[in-house]
């Protein structure tokens, strides 16, 4: 007889999308792995992408979330909205909007560990 354990499609996506569901919910400050691009023409919520906005692609947060996010490593801090979907790469919990990687200060990594903070 085969039984069956109770489990949430939340659950099964965190564990084939490899995230830690906490983080990436960016509860109240998070470290995450970030980084950018600047290629698209328009955002998951139909907006013309822009890659000198301040924006963010994140996989779960919802669209308009605002998201303080600072770079230890070099001390900058910005303000972005989520405006898109992603990163579809593991072990990334956003994307950022080349406009904010530049003032982040990151573009030279391409990738970097951020200090999140939700703002709604």
């Amino acid at each position: 007889m085969l039984k069956y354990a109770s489990i949430t499609v939340g659950t099964i996506l965190a564990s084939c999308l490899s995230i830690d569901t906490a983080s990436a919910n960016f509860p109240n400050e998070s470290i995450v792995r970030a980084s950018y691009y600047s290629t698209g023409h328009r955002t998951a919520n139909g907006e013309h992408f822009d890659p000198d906005g301040l924006t963010a692609a994140s996989r779960t947060l919802p669209f308009g979330t605002r998201l303080q996010i600072t770079n230890p490593a070099t001390g900058r801090s910005v303000v972005v909205r989520v405006n898109d979907r992603g990163p579809f790469v593991r072990g990334r919990g956003l994307d950022l909007s080349r406009g904010a990687a530049e003032a982040l200060g990151m573009i030279g990594s391409g990738v970097a560990n951020l200090q999140v903070a939700r703002l709604d």
